[in-house]
């Protein structure tokens, strides 16, 4: 296994990245932790990419923030099941419920006015402040991509409503209910919700995209559903206490891995809860977690469900690149859980059809 992980992780910097940072854990794992860093952290300096450095984790935000709102469906101040409508009328369709804005059935238009795979715009603006109001603008004007309920699709807006409901039943903005409810209570100090604060804490990752250094940008432009800051010890420990019930009762816990039972717009099985994703590798083995892709960053984290076996990775791109799990978080995932170093192609998201079915391995793990 850390053979093909090893492969995995390349020798960096190279034409796809600058660094790679991989942490596996568990009780499947010798030592209980295997960590493997290669690259530089910053392409300027040559300083080396290390174990403890941060980075921006994009997408995986979602699955902060989807723990703050079951959270709160536990404490009984938010219904899964209760009309979007009940809590802010007039924003959506009135059929859309709480549960389709975090499993992505909801029929939100898959599209924002933060135009994320196209760099030259992202440059120009990527020391704007962004808010909630101007992410949504598009996603709100544009038609239901399909009827609520009946189809899924992965989209930046379900989240940014979701905020919007924390912050209309608490009082408070989502960040405040992510520390009080998650950051603090397990100690996570190395992970923040920066805000509109442009810069990231030492020691961090620089990434690049078209040959410029981009780590600095507001994260306003990502919003809730891909604004944090974390590092790989952090990411793991969250990992362990969400899926294993230390931060969710057991009902919450559930929807975390529970698959809606309709198809996605791709074609193939649903594959995303009601915050994390599931991927099933060509062997049968079964995994959890979620990635995140920006302007000069990737992370991610999996997990079996049982917890025996987790990885958490972070990689300093050369590009953004267009797809929802690039090619080397596809090999570290294959590498780190296969019983075989498969090819990555052959992973499928959701269960996997009679025939062995499909290869969309980039919609597999989340996004931003």
């Amino acid at each position: 296994m850390n053979e093909h992980l090893l492969r995995a992780v390349g020798r960096r910097p190279d034409a796809d990245a600058d660094a790679v940072l991989v942490r596996l854990t568990g009780p499947d794992v010798p030592d209980g932790v295997w960590t493997a860093t290669e690259g530089v952290a910053d392409a300027r300096t040559g300083e080396p990419a290390g174990p403890l450095h941060r980075f921006r984790i994009g997408g995986v935000t979602k699955v902060f923030l989807a723990t703050v709102v079951l959270g709160l469906v536990a404490e009984g101040a938010l219904g899964l099941d209760d009309p979007v409508e009940r809590q802010l009328p007039g924003l959506l369709h009135p059929d859309i419920t709480l549960r389709q804005l975090l499993d992505h059935t909801s029929g939100l238009a898959d599209e924002s006015d933060v135009r994320y795979n196209d760099t030259a715009w992202f440059l120009e603006h990527r020391y704007d402040t962004f808010t909630a109001e101007e992410r949504l603008a598009l996603p709100l004007r544009l038609p239901l991509s399909f009827a609520p309920g009946t189809r899924q699709q992965l989209t930046r807006a379900n989240y940014e409503v979701a905020a919007l409901l924390v912050e209309r039943v608490t009082g408070r903005g989502c960040a405040r209910e992510i520390e009080d409810r998650v950051l603090r209570p397990l100690q996570l100090s190395a992970t923040t919700l920066p805000g509109s604060d442009p810069t990231l804490p030492d020691p961090h990752l620089r990434g690049r995209d078209l040959g410029i250094d981009v780590a600095e940008h507001n994260p306003s432009i990502h919003g809730p559903a891909g604004e944090m800051i974390s590092n790989l010890p952090d990411l793991d420990r969250f990992l362990v206490a969400l899926t294993g019930g230390e931060l969710l009762p057991a009902a919450q816990t559930e929807e975390l891995f529970r698959l809606p039972g309709v198809p996605h717009v791709r074609g193939h099985d649903a594959y995303a809860g009601a915050g994390l994703d599931r991927l099933v590798l060509p062997d049968g083995v079964e995994v959890w977690g979620m990635a995140g892709v920006v302007h000069g960053a990737l992370a991610g984290m999996v997990t079996t469900r049982d917890l025996r076996r987790r990885l958490t990775y972070a990689v300093s791109p050369r590009e953004r690149g267009k797809e929802r799990l690039p090619p080397v978080g596809q090999r570290l995932v294959a590498a780190a859980f296969s019983n075989r170093f498969w090819p990555t192609d052959r992973m499928i998201p959701g269960a996997a059809p009679a025939n062995g079915g499909a290869t969309d391995a980039a919609a597999s793990a989340g996004a931003p």
